[in-house]
């Protein structure tokens, strides 16, 4: 996996200018200044015209950005101009929910299987894709190309890990309640959980 050099605070902006950018084309809005833009997406204008130089595109002068051309150059960025296939791991409710999401499609992310380790949840199907036995993971990864890895169980989230990195799967999405950090530079693993989230508002309310 080529190494990215854009600072990971700046992936993250860049994201939700995207997504500003897909909500406000929904509103048929052609163009927005950068003042404009900023302010929409929790920034200043001096700011967003940085990381907006990561991927190459300006803004007119008296003008703006054109909202199509500024989003079409933003998903080639970030790669979300093409489609990426995903595996599951753990057949939860979020996992299940996952499966059955079909918005994820529009934007692009498409599981093609899943993984359990427990017998009563091999060979079910949800949406059109087949739950495995984790046994199973080499032969479908052999069989199709594996994008990203999402973990979404709620027991033992290691052994999924551990059975996506053996396999040679170097983008990780763990939903799991606990984080993961691997030293292979090659290994792009992304942590996330509600309650992690919930508890960074928690400390902002806490007095």
């Amino acid at each position: 996996m080529k190494i990215k050099n854009t600072p990971e605070n700046t992936l993250e902006r860049l994201i939700i200018y995207l997504k500003v950018l897909e909500a406000l084309e929904k509103k048929n809005v052609n163009f927005i200044s950068s003042e404009d833009l900023a302010k929409s997406c929790g920034v200043n204008s001096a700011q967003l015209r940085k990381d907006l130089s990561f991927v190459g595109s300006l803004g007119t002068k008296g003008v703006g950005y054109s909202i199509k051309s500024l989003k079409y150059s933003l998903k080639n960025f970030l790669g979300r101009a093409q489609e990426w296939n995903l595996i599951l791991g753990g057949i939860s409710p979020l996992g299940i929910f996952l499966l059955q999401d079909k918005t994820l499609q529009k934007e692009g992310f498409y599981f093609l299987a899943a993984f359990d380790t427990k017998e009563e949840n091999i060979g079910k199907i949800y949406n059109g894709i087949s739950v495995y036995s984790l046994d199973q993971l080499s032969y479908v990864v052999n069989a199709i190309k594996v994008d990203i890895g999402v973990i979404a169980t709620e027991e033992e989230p290691e052994i999924f890990l551990n059975a996506f990195v053996e396999q040679g799967v170097k983008a990780i999405l763990n939903l799991s309640k606990v984080p993961f950090f691997v030293k292979n530079s090659e290994i792009k693993i992304e942590n996330f959980s509600f309650s992690m989230a919930l508890t960074k508002l928690s400390y902002f309310l806490k007095e």
